[in-house]
């Protein structure tokens, strides 16, 4: 109703303009505006169902491209620009819900519409489309195009983007001072993912002089706002003294921020620590917990930890079979110790019934790893299998 009325509006301002002074024009015209910019403030069902986190000029929380539910998020948005032609957010909203409708070209036209207008979210969409070619043939050239106009209006997420395609070589020359500089206009506003990336630039003398206080500033910048794996890595600087001085306090604090944001490199390193009482009394039961949570989210070397725990009956009860089940977990996505140990349960019968044939296959697959012990074992079995061959006949 109020989308009518406000339509109905317009027409009667121009048709007044026709007939108006000059003084009178100007009035109007600015009249004009704010009630364009009165229209663009109002917040809709499109917003709501449609809007990007990652949107600098959006009306709504945001909501994640995955979880966007297309029933309600296109016919809103199509309501939306219907209502307001004019709004550029409307616009690339639309095209985020024909995306998620899977209506490509649709997409890519609304995507575009907001793109020329220098609507920077649309710009960065635009361009992610040409890097995958979706909905428009694959250009890196196009890529870099459309992000570098959205880099340009200062828009971080955009900047980090390019300090990524100067990093690799994407679209552009590899560049490593190129990308440093990309990176730090995103991290000076704030993107944590480009700050973290900067403390790795300063941690490896990567595109920058190498420099470990100037590291431990990005990582800290990061894991201060919450960024898990700069937390991580801020452990990793304190239990080292990389930049600052040397705070084993301070390391398990930082790792324990991180796991308990369930980041699962984190939770194993902690389930280390307590494991072996390394910088912490030693607690094998808290050991086992943190194991558990990074094995939960197929976390390899803590489904290796965890089997390990179960075979040694430390934090766990002893059992056999629940150190194969978690060895045999790992082993089956190529860790090279996992492959060992289920070996050894198949030689030894411990868990799994004795079978030489699974024992000598897994040795195999471990031992073409570059597993050494692995390779031990494979070749006695072999040569212990040849030998009762030649008895035989």
């Amino acid at each position: 109703m109020w989308s009518r009325r406000y339509s109905i509006f317009r027409k009667s301002i121009l048709r007044r303009m026709l007939m108006a002074s000059p003084i009178t024009i100007v009035i109007i015209v600015r009249l004009v505006s704010i009630t364009t910019a009165f229209a663009q403030d109002i917040v809709t069902d499109c917003d709501k169902y449609a809007a990007s986190q990652f949107d600098p000029q959006r009306k709504a929380a945001g909501v994640d491209f995955e979880k966007m539910h297309v029933p309600f998020a296109v016919p809103a948005c199509e309501d939306a620009v219907r209502r307001f032609p004019n709004s550029m957010r409307q616009t690339y909203q639309l095209g985020r819900a024909y995306e998620k409708a899977n209506q490509l070209a649709a997409a890519v036209e609304q995507y575009r519409k907001a793109a020329d207008q220098n609507y920077v979210a649309a710009q960065l969409t635009l361009g992610e489309l040409y890097a995958r070619g979706k909905g428009v043939a694959k250009d890196d050239q196009q890529y870099i195009f459309w992000v570098r106009k959205a880099a340009d209006q200062g828009y971080a997420v955009a900047e980090e983007a390019l300090g990524y395609a100067y990093l690799d070589g994407r679209g552009v020359s590899k560049d490593g001072q190129e990308a440093a500089i990309w990176f730090r206009k995103a991290a000076d506003q704030g993107n944590i993912l480009a700050q973290n990336k900067l403390g790795f630039m300063y941690q490896n003398g990567d595109g920058v002089p190498k420099d470990d206080q100037q590291a431990a500033a990005w990582f800290r910048k990061a894991a201060n706002q919450g960024y898990a794996p700069a937390q991580d890595r801020l452990g990793f600087i304190y239990l080292n003294g990389d930049g600052v001085p040397k705070d084993d306090q301070q390391a398990v604090a930082w790792f324990r921020k991180a796991a308990d944001q369930g980041y699962a490199p984190a939770q194993h390193r902690l389930g280390f620590i307590y494991q072996n009482g390394d910088r912490v009394p030693k607690d094998y039961q808290l050991a086992a917990v943190w194991y558990r949570k990074a094995a939960d989210q197929g976390y390899l070397f803590a489904q290796y930890s965890l089997g390990a725990m179960y075979a040694n009956g430390q934090g766990v009860p002893k059992d056999d079979q629940q150190a194969v089940a978690w060895y045999r977990k790992a082993a089956e996505h190529g860790l090279a110790d996992a492959r060992y140990s289920v070996g050894l349960a198949y030689q030894e019968g411990r868990g799994v019934p004795q079978d030489i044939t699974q024992a000598i296959g897994w040795f195999r697959k471990a031992a073409e790893q570059g597993h050494k012990e692995a390779k031990t074992k494979l070749e006695e079995l072999e040569s212990t299998q040849n030998a009762e061959g030649k008895n035989l006949r």
